[in-house]
């Protein structure tokens, strides 16, 4: 099976190069085994009188279990919690200083709640939260997938400029750049300010190796944990533990997630009357998708990082198809099996927002609600054959960029506010600091909403949308009008929104495409209030005159 899924990401194998893997562990195993039992006869004597018989054995056991691959795989990606330093004094917050409960879930679509036009009544427990705080009706993702959309949701910074998500190894899904730690994050300027950090997170790509536990005290990924019980699940160490601890089960499904976040909560509220940021992430409707019960664990098309879940690969029923699969035509489905697909999708979406729902319940259970600052957000959306394909990471389409972005705050923020502007995920960073009364990032491409959540006004600003998983690099440029696409060999595509908002028919005019074609070859003016675009780049403010922006 090893040797199968190294051919599968293009590990070129000799006859010697398999002996080596084949070998190499065999001769480990024995030579480790040979070094135990020969320190065992050589010190029997001494061990007899010592040590009874049963406690060799398990110093044995607990010897051989105790190796340095383990050691890394619980440092580097699973887990990490530390006591808050204490050795710099925190600046003093300024204003108030709200708890802050941040929920990112992967993969949903912002039609898909009700709060955004959605009729099938999935999200009653999001849409409360949006009826009670503030929805931005037209957020926009930077990026078609998980990792620099959550690195920007972090940093305030473009792919571009933060670098996380970027190929550092073709052999390798997960081969991507990591977040360099010298960037500011969210996290690390709440925790300079006083507040206990955590993170309860989901998704292979939010591993602590890709550089996103800056500023965190606690980071617990319950993926990579669900992962290593199902990778293991076959030892005798598993099976000893299952025996030990019942209770111990695998998973990464919603419930689960809301659970462990409150227990956090509940600890840190015990140990500290400071206020608490978290950051909760759900994978649930990520696909393979499937009825919230039908499966506990929730596994991707096989670059999951041990590999634990390559038996969904291709099931049917209560689990989808394999998305890759589907996308490139190996598998093709009827209109009645497509329907099908898009049912158990939003099946996920019902079972998210009933973990959610969890998740606020416990909140104001605790009596926390009104001192906490809530924000619910998306780091991208999902096709289903809107543009010929399904899953994300292809393309920039509104069914993949669009995404939900919800904030309550009962003492700070309006009641059932709706902000209509295009904002960006660059913003909400600089909007939950300003909120929390910790100190603005400087030199950022994001920027505070906080006006514009009570009320008032901002100038209007574009987003960008890069960096792709799986396709031809490309750039988006959304305005409240138009979507312009220029992809990486030079063709634009330009959308009005407003007469084509599924962007399914003809671009726009090509003379309209030649007079925006550099826009997202330069669009950093988009992402500077100071700068005035009439006054410092001409081009710009042609461009900006032709979407409607200048006058």
């Amino acid at each position: 099976n090893v040797i199968a899924e190294l051919r599968e990401v293009g590990f070129p194998f000799t006859v010697s190069r398999v002996l080596v893997l084949v070998a190499a562990p065999i001769v480990a195993s024995a030579a480790l085994t040979a070094a135990a039992a020969g320190a065992a006869f050589h010190w029997r004597a001494v061990l007899e009188r010592h040590l009874p018989r049963a406690g060799l054995g398990i110093a044995l056991v607990v010897a051989t279990l105790c190796v340095w691959p383990l050691l890394r795989f619980a440092t580097d990606d699973w887990k990490v919690s530390s006591a808050p330093a204490t050795a710099v004094e925190p600046e003093p917050l300024r204003g108030e200083h709200p708890n802050v409960l941040l929920i990112s879930i992967d993969t949903l679509r912002a039609d898909h709640l009700g709060s955004y036009g959605s009729p099938f009544g999935l999200t009653p427990n999001l849409d409360r939260l949006a009826a009670e705080g503030v929805a931005l009706s037209q957020a926009v993702t930077t990026s078609p997938w998980t990792l620099p959309a959550i690195a920007s949701l972090h940093t305030a910074l473009l792919p571009r400029h933060h670098g996380a998500g970027w190929i550092s190894n073709r052999r390798d899904p997960l081969g991507r750049s990591p977040l360099p730690p010298s960037l500011w994050t969210l996290a690390g300027a709440l925790s300079e300010s006083g507040y206990r950090t955590g993170a309860v997170v989901t998704n292979p790509y939010l591993s602590l190796r890709y550089g996103l536990g800056a500023g965190f005290d606690d980071y617990t990924n319950v993926t990579i944990e669900s992962e290593a019980f199902l990778s293991f699940r076959r030892t005798a160490a598993m099976a000893i533990l299952r025996l030990l601890r019942p209770e111990v089960s695998v998973g990464d499904r919603g419930a689960r997630v809301s659970a462990r976040a409150l227990s956090w909560i509940e600890r840190v509220s015990r140990e500290t009357s400071a206020p608490f940021f978290l950051w909760v992430h759900y994978v649930d409707p990520h696909s393979p998708y499937s009825a919230p019960e039908a499966t506990d664990h929730k596994s991707f098309r096989g670059d999951s990082l041990l590999g634990g879940g390559r038996g969904f690969l291709g099931a049917r029923g209560p689990v989808s198809p394999d998305v890759a699969r589907l996308r490139s035509g190996e598998l093709r489905l009827s209109e009645a099996e497509k329907e099908e697909v898009r049912a158990l999708y939003r099946a996920e979406v019902a079972g998210v927002d009933a973990a959610v729902g969890d998740l606020l319940d416990g909140l104001r259970r605790l009596g926390l609600e009104e001192d906490t600052l809530v924000v619910a957000v998306s780091d991208h959306g999902e096709e289903f054959w809107e543009h010929g394909g399904v899953e994300h990471g292809h393309t920039v389409y509104e069914e993949v960029v669009r995404v939900p972005a919800l904030l309550r705050w009962p003492r700070g923020l309006p009641a059932g506010g709706r902000v209509e502007s295009v904002v960006s995920l660059v913003d909400l960073a600089p909007t939950i600091a300003d909120l929390a009364g910790a100190p603005l990032p400087h030199g950022t491409d994001g920027r505070s909403l906080a006006l514009l959540l009570r009320g008032d006004a901002l100038p209007e600003r574009a987003a960008i949308v890069e960096s792709m998983l799986f396709a031809e690099e490309r750039i988006g440029v959304r305005t409240a009008t138009h979507k312009l696409v220029r992809w990486g060999d030079g063709r634009v595509e330009l959308y009005d929104l407003r007469s084509d908002p599924g962007e399914r028919g003809a671009p726009a005019e090509p003379a309209l495409l030649a007079d925006l074609g550099e826009l997202a070859e330069v669009p950093t003016f988009f992402l500077t209030a100071e700068i005035d675009p009439a006054r410092d780049d001409p081009a710009a403010a042609h461009a900006l005159r032709a979407l409607g922006y200048l006058r």
